[in-house]
C-alpha cells in the first residue's frame, strides 16, 4: 500500500490516465476555464479521504479506492433520473444501485461527475458531494432546480 499522501497516475496521449485511481479519461470540455476557476476550490480531503494525484486534465481524486471527479461535461438535459440538492448544487444521480455510485451536476455548465465507489456506503456517497458542493458552485449555473 502505498503511504499517506500524492500518488501519480500515468498518462497517455489520449488524455486518460491509470494507477491508484483506476483508468480516468478526461471529460470533453475539461480544459474549459470554468473548470480551472472550480478545480481551484478542490478539497484537500472528500469523506475524510486525502487527495490523490492524478495526471489527467480536468479531474481529481481522494482516497484507496478513489473517489474519482471530473470537470468538463456536457451539461445534461431534462431526464427522469433521481436528484438532490447538497449545498445550493443540483446532483442528478445516474445509478442509485451502481457501482461506483455516479452523480453529475445539473444546471451547471460545464457539468461534473462524480464516481464514489459503493465500498464507501450508498449513504456516505451522497455525503461526498457535501465536500465537493464548493467546486459545483464555482461553475456558472444554467438552471436553478432539478426535477427528479
Amino acid at each position: 500500500m502505498a503511504a499517506a499522501g500524492l500518488l501519480t497516475a500515468g498518462c497517455s496521449a489520449g488524455g486518460s490516465g491509470s494507477g491508484p485511481a483506476g483508468t480516468i479519461t478526461a471529460a470533453p470540455l475539461a480544459s474549459a476555464a470554468a473548470c480551472a476557476a472550480a478545480l481551484g476550490h478542490a478539497p484537500a480531503t472528500v469523506l475524510g479521504r486525502p487527495a490523490i494525484s492524478v495526471d489527467v486534465p480536468g479531474a481529481r481524486a481522494w482516497g484507496d479506492p478513489a473517489i474519482v471527479l471530473r470537470c468538463g461535461l456536457p451539461e445534461p438535459g431534462p431526464t427522469a433520473a433521481p436528484c438532490l440538492t447538497v449545498n445550493g448544487v443540483d446532483w442528478v444521480i445516474e445509478d442509485p444501485a451502481g457501482d461506483p455510485i455516479v452523480f453529475e451536476t445539473f444546471g451547471r455548465s460545464p457539468a461534473i461527475d462524480v464516481r464514489v465507489p459503493a465500498s464507501y456506503g450508498r449513504q456516505n456517497a451522497s455525503a461526498a458531494l457535501v465536500d465537493l458542493a464548493p467546486m459545483a458552485a464555482a461553475l456558472p449555473r444554467t438552471a436553478h432546480a432539478c426535477l427528479g
